[in-house]
């Protein structure tokens, strides 16, 4: 029997999309529905028949349902009674039969919609299995994939089965669903518009070896009895020959990636009769389909295959464990059987050499416009958190040893944190007057804190209150008060003149939290008897004074005198300056493991501070011309290089009178046709680490060319605070 819309869409789900063009309404229930399942209703639930275009242009509404029966559960409405829902926008999805077919979003090969949302529900024959292929893919990239998406559901899309969730450029694997109906829905937001996808479904049968699993009888969600789906029927496993080279497939096929431990429980009354004897799995399978599996047969005893998968606490700890490759993984920040469930994150295993960093993002990540209204606070922007809760999320930030989220607002003519007109709101409600890169509650910006705010205001660039387009951002790390909840604004009524956007970053989090102390820095780490190397975390003014705890790696070997404190950035390797020709035209702004006035801390904390600097060079000017320089943690212009005095406007070469031309302060303002080089380290540390680096005179290429190598911030031994 073919089944019905509600069959299909369950009428107890309401659909969110921007595309619904009418309501279906059940015991004062309020449904979307986009235009093609409205036309799919009218024609299989109801007998109608369905407006052509011109008719709906004519009646001015998307739907208009003609039938000779009782009165229709089609009501077209805006939420007034009788009153017709004005709307032209692009209807798409569609329900998908047959043993096979393909599809495609909407202009498929041309550009996707803006503001789409399209779901297409296949439906196979009962007892089969639908499988799906992408032939091509090209979505809007985002790490999370929060902008455009495809996610396809096992199943009807109420049941919140997801397969998975893609975009970018990569196709994703061959999906089969447990049951004979599969839903796949897109969505687009309001800026980038690609090609889109296309693909094609066919029906499968389920085969014995199948590998469709669950776990049942478990204390926890992830561990229990092994049972596996043979053609519509389930079974359990014998345990005759079962090992962990088996638990760790079916661990690994449900989505836990850390370890698994084989286990054997006896049988019980309400078990399903045993329908697989035999498995053998060398342990590297993604699924127990590519297992060797033997169906049915004798099973000699009255143990049942059983497993425990062993859920990491974060992405740090699955790195630490082995596992490479960046992607969705389940972690349990507080452990099992504790008060918070499992959840899935986003684990980053590249930007960060040798550490997993755990990333959930949100539903405010685009850069959002601040709706017009003239109160303080009077706008609000809550975050919700995919597919996590907030005592979740608390949990995680606990576990870990650091975690931040980046915020920033641009504006023109408004008040901000000054005026208290803006602020953030923690997990659990509190307000907060700062934003990121700022001490919490310090009512300032990142400029403030470095004093470095146009107009020399000590606040926010923001609270210029001019007609001049600015901005504020920064990293927020205080993490007693992390995730961020809400955002709020006010004075952007008079628009176009006052107007605002922000955007939020995803949750970050590094690091897991050991039994070892929480000290000022890794010289004091050692002092204190911790010998090995490896990731710790510090807090350079003492818990709970000023700057949050941030995680470093300790080198505890190379000095034996001392540990030394190495912090990482984005702009080690050796980087191309882009040809411009006005001074300190080019800038590159260095990213660091943890915010400058953290590392400012750092500095304050300890003996000595470094970082190595080195410039390649043909035919420019640099320092000793004013074409060239660093710029310090706190933004101030810098006219030296490594390995001479501070704002020398030299070079090392020019300190010792080395230089490749006797009458001058660095070999790159030779400006000539050899290539030179400038190398050295900075030691003040009142001035570390270096925030950016700037030059110019590099335009006329291939003649004029500069490449740069900034190093690790390094810190050693206990010092006495910088005056």
């Amino acid at each position: 029997m073919r089944p019905t819309f509600c069959d299909l869409f369950s009428c107890e789900h309401y659909l969110r999309r921007r595309v619904a063009g009418v309501f279906h309404y059940d015991r004062n229930s309020r449904y979307s529905l986009t235009y093609m399942e409205a036309r799919l209703a009218c024609e299989r639930d109801f007998g109608a028949s369905m407006a052509d275009r011109k008719q709906l242009l004519a009646a001015n509404v998307d739907v208009v349902m003609a039938t000779t029966g009782t009165t229709p559960q089609l009501n077209f409405t805006t939420g007034f009674p009788e009153t017709p829902e004005v709307t032209t926008t692009m209807s798409c999805g569609a329900l998908l039969d047959g043993e096979y077919g393909d599809f495609q979003s909407p202009g498929f090969p041309h550009a996707y919609p803006s503001e789409m949302d399209c779901t297409w529900v296949i439906f196979v024959q009962q007892g089969h299995l639908v499988q799906l292929n992408f032939l091509s893919m090209v979505l809007e990239e985002h790490r999370g994939c929060q902008y455009d998406y495809v996610i396809v559901f096992d199943g009807r899309m109420s049941e919140k089965r997801e397969i998975g969730r893609f975009c970018g450029s990569e196709l994703p694997p061959p999906l089969r669903s447990s049951s004979s109906i599969m839903t796949v829905q897109m969505k687009s937001d309001s800026s980038v518009e690609l090609d889109g996808f296309s693909a094609q479904f066919q029906t499968v049968k389920p085969l014995a070896d199948s590998g469709h699993v669950r776990l049942r009888g478990g204390r926890y969600q992830f561990g229990g009895r092994v049972e596996v789906d043979i053609e519509g029927v389930q079974g359990g496993v014998c345990a005759k020959h079962w090992g962990n080279s088996e638990a760790t497939v079916v661990c690994h096929q449900l989505g836990f990636m850390g370890n698994a431990v084989a286990a054997r429980m006896p049988e019980s009354v309400d078990d399903l009769p045993v329908s697989v004897s035999l498995v053998k799995c060398r342990g590297d399978e993604r699924s127990l389909d590519q297992c060797e599996m033997q169906r049915g047969g004798f099973c000699s005893t009255a143990d049942r295959a059983a497993v425990h998968c062993q859920v990491a606490e974060s992405c740090s700890v699955l790195r630490h464990s082995g596992v490479l490759e960046s992607g969705t993984y389940i972690i349990d920040p507080d452990g099992p059987g504790q008060e918070q469930n499992p959840f899935p994150v986003y684990c980053d295993m590249d930007s960060q050499p040798g550490a997993g960093v755990t990333v959930v993002s949100h539903n405010s990540e685009s850069r959002v416009r601040v709706r017009p209204c003239e109160e303080a606070g009077c706008y609000s922007r809550e975050v919700v958190y995919q597919d996590v809760s907030l005592p979740q999320l608390r949990a995680l930030i606990q576990a870990s040893l650091s975690c931040a989220q980046k915020v920033k607002v641009e504006c023109r003519h408004i008040r901000f944190l000054g005026a208290q007109w803006g602020w953030w709101t923690s997990w659990d409600g509190q307000r907060v007057d700062s934003w990121g890169g700022a001490t919490s509650g310090s009512r300032r910006c990142a400029c403030g804190e470095r004093g470095d705010c146009d107009l020399g205001l000590s606040t926010c660039n923001c609270d210029a209150n001019d007609e001049v387009w600015r901005s504020d951002e920064g990293f927020l790390s205080d993490m007693t008060l992390l995730p961020l909840r809400e955002v709020r604004f006010g004075d952007t009524r008079d628009v176009p003149m006052e107007m605002a956007f922000h955007t939020v970053g995803p949750l970050q989090c590094r690091g897991h939290k050991s039994r070892e102390p929480v000290l000022v820095s890794c010289a004091a780490l050692k002092e204190a008897g911790i010998t090995q190397s490896g990731r710790y975390l510090i807090d350079p003014d003492g818990i709970g004074h000023g700057v949050s705890q941030f995680e470093v790696y300790c080198d505890m070997t190379s000095d034996p005198l001392t540990g030394v404190t190495v912090v990482s950035h984005n702009g080690e390797r050796r980087l191309r300056v882009s040809p411009c020709e006005e001074p300190g035209c080019y800038s590159r702004e260095l990213q660091y493991e943890a915010d400058l006035v953290q590392l400012h801390a750092l500095a304050q904390a300890s003996g000595s501070c470094q970082q190595h600097v080195k410039l390649d060079c043909r035919h420019t000017r640099f320092v000793e011309s004013g074409w060239g320089w660093w710029v310090s943690w706190a933004g101030q212009k810098r006219l030296d290089w490594g390995g001479a005095e501070s704002n020398s406007g030299s070079c090392a070469c020019g300190m010792t009178g080395t230089c490749d031309k006797p009458d001058l302060l660095c070999n790159c303002d030779s400006n000539d046709h050899i290539w030179r080089s400038d190398e050295g380290v900075l030691i003040d540390r009142s001035a570390l680490p270096v925030r950016a680096v700037q030059f110019g005179d590099t335009k006329d290429i291939p003649l004029e060319m500069a490449f740069h190598t900034i190093g690790k911030f390094t810190c050693r031994g206990r010092g006495s605070p910088i005056p």
